[in-house]
């Protein structure tokens, strides 16, 4: 630690960077799961060195978690990074900012909220009138990028979420192009004690990287539940083997739940085979998020 801390002072923040990440790793992967909570509490959480690397906004804010999570709303729009103002004026916290957000895991965030816009596109095109629930929406920043919206979109956005501050955002930003939001946690939805009506997309981002297998299974059956006929449900989850976990699971104290192949279509076991017109699982061009695809017949 000590000599990674030597790099970041002598101005070599790549290098540090680059050489601590694969240092957190070989750690990571050479302990059992407990060993390695104990090892980075141990050696990590007091060391100047993490003091150091939260000078970068992106990284302290993981590791403080204001909002009770990592992850949240604000995180993803130090990621998207066009939002300067979230930034710092600290030179050495903008470097390791800038390291940070473009490693592949940001990079495929980034990626994500282009795909959603896509999908937000396609569902628009298909059906003006279309109805979209997006769960835990955060920002909902990827309907900036949705040029359907702009286009005769007469239907409606419903962002459902649990962070009132989140949604505070979403109301300023795009209500004006047909966002409603709903104050509810997630459980709600999977015990059913929303009335939320029926949708031609339900999707959720980054929420199924914080539920378990069980509870996981249960919210996709309920979004495809929600589903009209031809709707479509997707899921994004992170995958096994992502090159920055190590980095992630110590300086971060971001703990996400990675899920491989076979986890991910498990997801759908809730779902009688009957009632799928299609199932769909692809990857992203890194293989670091898996999206998982399901669809109502037409009739």
């Amino acid at each position: 630690m000590d000599q990674h801390l030597q790099n970041f002072h002598h101005g070599r923040i790549a290098e540090g960077m680059t050489a601590l990440i694969a240092e957190m790793n070989r750690r990571r992967s050479e302990l059992g799961p407990q060993q390695w909570k104990t090892w980075v509490a141990d050696n990590v959480f007091a060391h100047p060195l993490c003091k150091l690397l939260h000078r970068d906004p992106f990284t302290r804010r993981s590791f403080e978690k204001p909002r009770g999570y990592a992850g949240d709303a604000v995180m993803l729009d130090l990621i998207y990074s066009d939002r300067p103002e979230l930034a710092t004026d600290d030179p050495v916290g903008l470097q390791i900012l800038e390291f940070a957000r473009n490693r592949p895991a940001p990079q495929a965030v980034k990626a994500r909220r282009e795909r959603l816009a896509r999908l937000i596109d396609k569902t628009v095109q298909r059906r003006p009138q279309a109805r979209i629930l997006v769960l835990a929406a955060g920002h909902l920043r990827e309907v900036e990028l949705a040029r359907s919206l702009d286009q005769g979109f007469t239907g409606e956005i419903v962002a459902l979420d649990q962070d009132a501050e989140s949604l505070a955002v979403i109301e300023r930003d795009y209500a004006a192009r047909g966002v409603r939001t709903v104050h509810a946690p997630i459980r709600k939805v999977i015990t059913g004690q929303l009335d939320l009506g029926r949708f031609d997309l339900v999707y959720a981002a980054g929420l199924f990287d914080y539920l378990d297998q069980p509870v996981a299974r249960a919210l996709v059956r309920h979004m495809f539940a929600l589903l009209r006929p031809d709707g479509e449900a997707m899921v994004a989850n992170f995958l096994t083997g992502i090159e920055d976990v190590g980095y992630m699971e110590s300086f971060m104290d971001w703990h996400l739940i990675y899920r491989n192949h076979a986890e991910m279509l498990d997801l759908a076991a809730g779902v009688a085979q009957d009632e799928l017109a299609r199932i769909d699982l692809d990857f992203d061009a890194g293989r670091n998020i898996g999206y998982l695809s399901l669809r109502k017949p037409v009739h």
